[in-house]
């Protein structure tokens, strides 16, 4: 049954949805290469320091993103005020939920590919240097990962409040909060949803570490939004 709700949700999904992973790939290829050629190319790291340029917007772009998709998914139900017929289904709350947070997860996973794909194609045009496979493919597939627990926790805020402007508000702050929480000295904030992403970064020692704890504690945050969810008395 899981699998016919997955199918049910994919169908629909709004024509954005599709699209937004391929503008948040091309946006975050684009930054990185102009940020790159303008100021980065000529020191000592040259066509590899455009890996670090990836890091200083890769969490941003992907929190956005995250963000979006699960408001306009949500949003979706809210609108067309169809969350009490999904409710009245013979179908548990919990899978309807669970697709949602799926679909959210592999259109984010697109992001990721859609990147590498850019990227690589960039590499290939601007140098004969051989493409660092593991850099170019750990670091947006990890960052992908990290951000498990804020979409875990944008789905809930998007179910939850039927105007939307208070998730997106709450997302996008944590997106720009992104860009400055990871480089913190203070271990603390380091264990923030929102310094994932970038903390998942091969070019960080101890990569993997924040990794399995994004994944954690986004198994967590889906749990708990799944138990709230199914509890929640839709208007």
């Amino acid at each position: 049954m899981i699998l016919q709700v997955i199918k049910a949700e994919g169908y629909k999904l709004k024509k954005i949805c599709w699209w937004l992973p391929l503008i948040q790939g091309c946006v975050l290829t684009g930054m990185t290469v102009m940020e790159w050629y303008l100021y980065f190319r000529q020191g000592p790291g040259g066509v590899y320091a455009g890996f670090a340029v990836m890091f200083m917007f890769i969490s941003f772009v992907m929190l956005l993103g995250g963000t979006l998709l699960a408001s306009i998914m949500a949003g979706t139900e809210h609108d067309t005020q169809t969350w009490k017929q999904l409710m009245a289904m013979p179908v548990p709350r919990s899978y309807i939920y669970l697709s949602k947070m799926l679909w959210v997860v592999i259109l984010q996973f697109g992001t990721a590919l859609i990147t590498i794909a850019g990227m690589s194609l960039i590499w290939v045009l601007y140098t004969n240097e051989p493409i660092p496979w593991r850099v170019m493919l750990l670091q947006p597939i990890n960052a992908s990962l990290a951000t498990l627990p804020v979409l875990a926790i944008q789905l809930w805020l998007s179910t939850l409040f039927t105007n939307q402007a208070f998730p997106l508000a709450f997302g996008i702050f944590g997106s720009i909060a992104s860009l400055f929480l990871a480089r913190t000295s203070i271990f603390w904030i380091k264990l923030l949803p929102w310094s994932y992403p970038a903390l998942s970064s091969p070019l960080i020692k101890g990569y993997v570490m924040w990794v399995i704890i994004a994944l954690c504690a986004g198994i967590i945050f889906t749990g708990l939004g799944t138990l709230q969810f199914r509890k929640h008395e839709f208007k």
